[in-house]
């Protein structure tokens, strides 16, 4: 599939109303997060939120509370309504699908690394199945457009091109505001997916 159908297909995607509910629940477990007493429970909540939904303390931490709290009133909402496409997420409430997919990516990729993380960018590929499958490209379109290195960063990369976004104007969906995260040593000129 070319990148232009992978955009096609992601913008036509529905929004599962099961995917916001447990966006919600995300937002929600989250948010209790700093109300835990520091110590060992605090501690284990946190690891588990990084288990569960990954990239979301990332988030937390730079998004903030507030931001964070309107995804959540957004992701309730999507939970009851009719499900729309990604395409008109993208233009409400973009970080919602966003996160929700990256979560998913960051969380194929932690799977593959736990399990050895053998054969770079063409053993993750060819390892993917199910659903895990349908998210990722062929070992070549990837590493054309998000990189050789089976990191992060390739994860987000992907993302922003699936979406038909800059790298730039993904993390500012992701996080509201622009930062140093937005261009890295490594990362492709201006411009590229």
């Amino acid at each position: 599939m070319t990148l232009d159908a992978w955009q096609t297909a992601y913008t036509r995607w529905p929004l599962a109303r099961s995917t916001c509910a447990a966006m919600a629940e995300k937002y929600a477990a989250v948010a209790a997060l700093v109300a835990l007493p520091e110590g060992a429970v605090q501690d284990a909540a946190l690891r588990e939120a990084a288990r569960r939904w990954p990239g979301s303390l990332r988030e937390a931490q730079l998004a903030g509370p507030e931001r964070c709290g309107e995804r959540r009133v957004g992701a309730e909402a999507g939970a009851c309504e009719p499900e729309r496409a990604r395409g008109v997420w993208l233009v409400e409430l973009p970080a919602l699908p966003l996160w929700a997919d990256l979560h998913l990516l960051l969380a194929d990729q932690l799977r593959w690394r736990g399990a050895g993380g053998v054969g770079g960018v063409e053993g993750f590929v060819g390892q993917l199945a199910g659903e895990a499958a349908v998210r990722w490209p062929t070992a070549g379109l990837l590493v054309e457009v998000a990189g050789p290195q089976v990191r992060p960063r390739q994860a987000y990369r992907w993302l922003a091109a699936r979406a038909g976004l800059t790298l730039v104007a993904l993390n500012r969906a992701l996080f509201g505001r622009p930062g140093p995260w937005d261009r890295r040593p490594g990362d492709d000129p201006p411009g590229s997916a």
